[in-house]
């Protein structure tokens, strides 16, 4: 799941810069796209160390995870997609990493330790550009009439039983909102 997340944060970062109109978030996407893919790469890897081919990590691990994340893809709005990004997908990833640090045993599972370990130091980085970012484009007004959307996207999580699906999924049965129309690239 940490892997489909990368992926995913990838390739929401990657087809968000050409239309993104504000220099400032077209640069900070790029790097975090680059950071993610080493991220991927780094996770692939370890797979790759543990298990014998096929790794399984083309598979979407949950269908509500997918959900979660073509919703942030398919956000109409530069507020919502900061939102989805850095308030929701981010700090899931970054929690499930956390989780996984505490609860794994540090000698027996230390090149996957230290993977984590790393990928939260650049995920703190992004969830600061972001927090930032959020912070001078995403006021009072704008955030609340995004409640009802922001409030989806963790139910989305919850059905799928976290990001790293640790936690008893919700059953509820929950509809596509943005991504209800599968996403277009704008290439301006």
């Amino acid at each position: 799941r940490y892997h489909y997340a990368c992926k995913r944060l990838h390739q929401i970062f990657t087809a968000r810069i050409t239309a993104e109109p504000l220099y400032e978030l077209k640069m900070g996407f790029s790097l975090h796209a680059h950071l993610c893919a080493e991220h991927v790469t780094a996770l692939r890897k370890r797979v790759g160390e543990m298990r014998e081919p096929p790794l399984g990590l083309e598979a979407v691990p949950d269908p509500h995870l997918e959900i979660f994340f073509d919703e942030i893809l398919a956000a109409p709005t530069t507020e919502e997609l900061l939102l989805g990004l850095y308030e929701k997908a981010v700090p899931a990833l970054k929690a499930a990493l956390e989780r996984h640090q505490q609860d794994t045993n540090p000698l027996v599972d230390h090149p996957t330790g230290r993977i984590c370990r790393f990928a939260l130091l650049e995920l703190e980085d992004l969830a600061a550009f972001g927090a930032q970012s959020i912070a001078v484009l995403v006021d009072a007004p704008c955030r609340q009439r995004l409640a009802d959307w922001l409030s989806l996207l963790d139910d989305y999580l919850s059905a799928a039983g976290g990001l790293d699906g640790t936690e008893p999924p919700s059953g509820k049965t929950i509809q596509r909102r943005h991504s209800a129309k599968p996403y277009e690239y704008d290439r301006v």
